[in-house]
């Protein structure tokens, strides 16, 4: 059996202003022509791709582009507004883990009865059971009610369950940073044997990463449309570079009151200061985290004996950085000086942070201020962590340069 899945200029749209619950869900699943998607909300919007034996592909997109909502249309559980969706193949969804559970059986009881719904026989389910309860590290509370296991336990589970009755089309959404991140390892390498097998499967992550590594298509869905398909490294890149400059923006519109320069004392100014993240040689607002990050500064000083002080704040106050560096050592003929600070990885964990620049006598907390400067970045991970939010990344190095050896 060849398998495929056809999309053919597939829509959803929402209704909105509906009086009842029951309407919405009768709206949502009646199909209609094109002429149906007016007065509602559009998820889904004229999309159109095929995929056959082997392809592997990534949706990639903001939340609101419509990625859930493609995915419950191809796995079933919703029906389009128009177009038509063909697939030839079971189709297995791993969505919301652990949703369909049944509290009140053990484990392994819901093992059996996944299996029964899955068409699969008792007999086929022994053949996988061991591998199954070994893969969601259950040990002996696969044998306890269900009702007793944390939601970590339940995700397991769930996702051992699915991947490992030889699922034909796979749909996975979000399912990847279940548990601890040593399962979150062995479950992208149990899509990949599932992906080596030829059979089809369509991912949507915000994690480029796990696209780049698992996929070897890639679409980038914005407002419903698909506005690129291509390479996973292709299509990822235009997606990051896209949404780097819309949140740059945006983050220099929000924090418009922390950014600012000025001088308070003749002969001293902040000129420039500029962040470079991995081998980027242009500014930028928003960092990678564990890549390198330099920050350059330019200032202008008559005194040599002062100092600039470089600090880095979360914008709770939490101070994360600060160093001050004698003028003296990074000064220019006429007074013009420079200064670049390397992180190399940078350590800070994701979240925004405020970078302050000052000319001051002396390095005192109470010395005279010459000048300041004020600037915003915010710190951002391709492959965040799970099970919690870090302060910091460890291992923390870094380094300075003078003015003398700043990159032109």
């Amino acid at each position: 059996m060849s398998l495929y899945v056809t999309l053919e200029n597939v829509s959803k749209a929402y209704p909105v202003g509906k009086s009842s619950a029951e309407d919405l869900i009768s709206a949502m699943g009646q199909h209609g022509s094109d002429d149906d998607l007016s007065g509602g909300k559009v998820a889904v919007d004229q999309v159109s791709f095929t995929l056959r034996e082997g392809e592997r592909l990534g949706i990639v997109g903001r939340n609101g582009a419509g990625k859930s909502t493609l995915l419950h249309m191809i796995a079933g559980i919703s029906n389009s507004t128009s177009g038509r969706i063909l697939t030839n193949g079971k189709v297995t969804s791993i969505m919301t883990l652990g949703i369909g559970l049944r509290d009140d059986l053990s484990g392994r009881e819901n093992i059996y009865v996944d299996g029964e719904i899955q068409g699969k026989s008792r007999s086929e389910v022994d053949e996988v059971i061991s591998q199954i309860i070994d893969f969601a590290e259950l040990d002996k509370f696969i044998d306890y009610p269900v009702r007793t296991y944390s939601t970590g336990m339940k995700a397991r589970l769930a996702f051992a369950m699915i991947s490992h009755i030889d699922p034909e089309i796979l749909i996975i959404d979000e399912a990847l940073s279940v548990g601890d991140a040593a399962f979150s390892l062995k479950a992208s390498a149990r899509i990949l044997e599932i992906c080596a097998k030829g059979k089809i499967v369509i991912l949507v992550s915000h994690g480029m990463k796990s696209v780049q590594d698992i996929c070897n298509r890639c679409i980038y869905l914005k407002d419903g449309r698909v506005v690129m398909d291509g390479t996973p490294a292709a299509v990822t890149k235009a997606y990051i570079d896209e949404v780097r400059g819309q949140d740059d923006a945006a983050l220099l519109a929000r924090f418009a009151a922390y950014v600012g320069a000025r001088s308070l004392v003749t002969g001293y100014s902040i000129e420039s200061t500029a962040l470079l993240s991995g081998e980027a040689q242009t500014h930028v607002v928003r960092v990678e985290a564990l890549q390198r990050l330099r920050i350059q500064i330019n200032f202008s000083a008559e005194d040599a004996l002062a100092v600039c002080r470089v600090c880095i704040m979360r914008l709770d106050d939490l101070k994360v950085f600060q160093q001050d560096f004698s003028v003296a050592d990074y000064s220019h003929v006429g007074g013009k000086s420079g200064l670049e600070v390397e992180f190399f990885p940078l350590s800070l964990a994701p979240a925004v942070y405020r970078l302050d620049v000052e000319l001051r006598e002396s390095a005192s907390d109470q010395a005279v201020l010459f000048a300041q400067s004020s600037s915003i970045f915010e710190v951002y991970s391709m492959s965040p962590p799970t099970g919690g939010k870090p302060m910091l990344y460890y291992p923390v190095s870094g380094s300075v340069k003078p003015a003398s050896t700043l990159e032109k």
